[in-house]
C-alpha cells in the first residue's frame, strides 16, 4: 500500500485526490463524485442555527486538538489495535484516566460531541505514521465508554494525511466495506466528506475526511479572507458500535447517494 502512494504522481488536492488509493479507491469500487447545487436545497433558519452549533463545537475539539498536540508525546505506538487492547467500552473517564497514567490528559472542559462527552484525551497516537489525538468519548446517559475518536490536528489535515491513514486501515483491516462520498449539503454543514469503513469484530472502524466549502462559511461578517470562521477540515478515524450516527455514509443512505461496498467474496 505504501507503494502506492510512491509511485504515483502527486494528485490534485480535495475529496477525489484524497480517495486516490489505487485499484481498490473509491472511484474504481463506483463510488459518485458529483457537484451538488446548494440552490437546489433551500437554506432554513434549522440548517443555520445547526450550522451555528456545529461551529462553537468544533471551535472547541480544534482547540483541544491544538493543545494536547503541543503536549509531550509518551504513548507513541502506531496503529489502533494497542488503544482498543488498553481498552473497553462501558468504562469510565476514572478507569481510563488510571489505565493511562500519565499518558492521559483530563480536560479542565468536557467537550460535547451531541450523544457523548470527552475528559479524557491521550496524545502521542499515531496511525500510518501520522500524529493523532484520541478522544474517549462517553455516553452522557451511562458515563461509560462509548466510542474513541482520533483526529489529526487541523493544521495537518490534508488528502496526503487520509491516504497513509487509509493505507494502514487497509494494511490492517483489508479492503473497507463501504466507501461513500457526500457532495456539498446544508445537511452535512456544506461539507463535502469521504469515508471508508469497515466492521471488525462488532465494531464499526471509519475513516473520514470532511473539507471545507465557501458555503461553510455562510454568516460569517466578511468571509473566510478576515480569519477563522465557518468549519475547517477534519480528519478523523471513529471506532465504535455499528450503529451509523452522523458519519458521512449515514448521510448518505439519509438522501439516497450510492455506496460503494467491497465485493462478495472479497478477503478480509
Amino acid at each position: 500500500m505504501l507503494a502506492l502512494r510512491t509511485s504515483r504522481p502527486k494528485p490534485p488536492n480535495g475529496i477525489a485526490a484524497a480517495l486516490t488509493l489505487g485499484p481498490h479507491s473509491a472511484a474504481a469500487a463506483g463510488a459518485p463524485c458529483r457537484q451538488a447545487n446548494s440552490q437546489t436545497n433551500p437554506r432554513g433558519l434549522w440548517t443555520k442555527k445547526l450550522l451555528r452549533q456545529s461551529i462553537v463545537r468544533f471551535a472547541w475539539v480544534a482547540v483541544s486538538v491544538a493543545a494536547v498536540a503541543l503536549a509531550t508525546p509518551a504513548f507513541a505506538t502506531d496503529g489502533i489495535e494497542e488503544v482498543l487492547r488498553e481498552t473497553h467500552w462501558g468504562e469510565s473517564s476514572g478507569e481510563l484516566a488510571r489505565q493511562f497514567g500519565a499518558n492521559a490528559i483530563r480536560l479542565p472542559r468536557a467537550l460535547d460531541f451531541g450523544d457523548s462527552y470527552v475528559d479524557v484525551v491521550l496524545h502521542g497516537q499515531t496511525l500510518g505514521a501520522v500524529p493523532m489525538v484520541v478522544f474517549f468519548q462517553m455516553d452522557k446517559m451511562t458515563h461509560g465508554l462509548k466510542r474513541i475518536q482520533l483526529e489529526r490536528p487541523r493544521h495537518g489535515v490534508n488528502p496526503p494525511a487520509f491516504r497513509a491513514i487509509a493505507a494502514a486501515l487497509h494494511d490492517e483491516f483489508g479492503k473497507p466495506d463501504q466507501t461513500c462520498i457526500i457532495p456539498v449539503l446544508p445537511g452535512a454543514g456544506y461539507q463535502a466528506a469521504a469515508e471508508e469503513r469497515w466492521v471488525h469484530y462488532g465494531a464499526a472502524v471509519s475513516a473520514i475526511f470532511r473539507d471545507t466549502t465557501l458555503q461553510a462559511f455562510e454568516g460569517c461578517l466578511f468571509g473566510p479572507a478576515t480569519g477563522w470562521c465557518g468549519l475547517h477540515g477534519q480528519l478523523l478515524v471513529r471506532i465504535g458500535p455499528p450503529d451509523g450516527g452522523a458519519d458521512p455514509c449515514a448521510l448518505a443512505r439519509h438522501y439516497g447517494l450510492p455506496i460503494a461496498a467491497a465485493p462478495s467474496g472479497t478477503p478480509r
